[in-house]
C-alpha cells in the first residue's frame, strides 16, 4: 500500500498501470474465445482489479475486510495451478506450441501468491509487535526492540520472503522488457501479405480457422482448373481464437498486437515495481525505487 504523499509517483504510477491493465483484460472477456480462455482472462481481470485496489490503503482495507490477505493468496495459488495445467496440457498437444505462454502466465500468478503471503505475513508480524510492545516499519520492514527478532534479519521471515521472491522479480522484470519490445515491433511483410496472421503457407492446423478457409480453397482448385479457370487467390480470414493462448491471434505490429503487449508491460512491471519493497531484506538500494 502506497500513499500520494509519502511516494507520489509511484502512487499515481500504479494507478494508472494497474487501471489500464484492468481496462485491457475486460476488453479481452468481449473477444472471441473458448471456455479455456474465458476462465483465463477472468483470472487476468482479476489479478488487475486486485492490484488496483492494493495500491491505496482505503480501496485495500476494504477489500480485504471483505477477503482476508490470505484468503486472496490460496485463489491466486489456485489461478497459478490452473495456468501450470494449461501448460502442461499445451505441452502434450500435437505441435508443442503455447506451453511457454502458459508457464509465464503460471510464474506471473506465483508472483502475485508470493506478494499476498509476504503482506499477509507482515501484517501478521506486526500485529504480533503491537502485542508484545515493539514497534514495526512497514517501510523498511524492520522491527523495533522488544525481545523479538528482527524479521528482515537473515534467517527472518521477510528475508526468508525475500529470497523466495528474487527468482519471481527477475521474471516480472524481464517479461516486462520483452512486452515493451513487442510493442515495437514493426509490422511482419509476410504476415501483412495476408490476411492470415499465421502468414504464407499456414499450416497450424484444425484447431485454426484458417485450416478451414485453406481447406476450402485447396477443394475448389482442382474443380476451377478443370472448367479452364484460373483458381481464385487465396485470401483467409484472421483466426478467431487460438487455443494456444490466452486470447485470439494479433498479427505482429498490428494495433491490437501492440496494445496487448503494452497491457502486459502495465500488469508484470506494475506487479515489480510494486513489490520493490518486498525484497529490501536483501536488496536494501530498492528502497531508492519508492519516491
Amino acid at each position: 500500500m502506497f500513499s500520494f504523499a509519502d511516494t507520489p509517483v509511484k502512487f499515481v504510477g500504479l494507478l494508472l498501470l494497474f487501471a489500464w491493465c484492468a481496462a485491457w483484460c475486460g476488453y479481452e472477456l468481449t473477444r472471441p474465445q473458448d471456455v479455456r480462455q474465458r476462465v483465463s482472462n477472468v483470472l487476468h481481470l482479476a489479478m488487475a482489479v486486485v492490484m488496483l485496489l492494493m495500491v491505496a490503503p482505503a480501496t485495500w482495507t476494504m477489500l480485504t475486510a471483505v477477503v482476508p490477505t490470505f484468503g486472496l493468496a490460496a485463489v491466486f495459488a489456485l489461478a497459478t495451478g490452473w495456468f501450470c495445467w494449461l501448460a502442461v496440457a499445451s505441452r502434450r498437444a500435437p505441435g508443442g506450441r503455447g506451453w511457454l505462454h502458459f508457464a509465464g502466465h503460471a510464474t506471473m500468478f506465483a508472483a502475485m501468491t508470493w506478494h499476498l503471503s509476504a503482506m499477509g505475513a507482515m501484517a501478521a508480524a506486526m500485529s504480533h509487535g503491537r502485542g508484545a510492545g515493539s514497534v514495526m516499519d512497514m517501510g523498511s520492514g524492520g522491527m523495533g526492540s522488544g525481545g523479538m527478532a528482527d524479521p528482515s534479519a537473515p534467517g527472518g521471515t521477510m528475508w526468508l520472503f525475500a529470497l523466495v521472491g528474487l527468482p519471481l522479480m527477475a521474471y516480472l522484470l524481464a517479461s516486462s522488457v520483452r512486452s515493451l519490445w513487442q510493442a515495437t515491433r514493426p509490422v511482419d511483410p509476410a504476415v501483412a501479405a495476408v490476411s492470415c496472421p499465421c502468414g504464407p503457407g499456414c499450416d497450424c492446423g484444425p484447431e485454426c480457422s484458417c485450416y478451414a478457409t485453406h481447406a476450402r480453397a485447396a477443394s475448389r482448385e482442382p474443380e476451377l482448373v478443370a472448367a479452364g479457370l484460373a483458381a481464385p487467390p487465396v485470401r483467409v480470414e484472421a483466426p478467431v481464437v487460438s487455443t494456444q493462448t490466452c486470447h485470439e491471434v494479433r498479427p505482429v505490429g498490428s494495433r491490437p498486437f501492440r496494445l496487448e503487449s503494452l497491457a502486459g508491460f502495465a500488469m508484470n512491471f506494475g506487479m515489480f515495481w510494486m513489490s520493490t519493497g518486498l525484497l529490501v531484506p536483501i536488496l536494501p538500494f530498492f528502497t531508492a525505487l519508492a519516491f
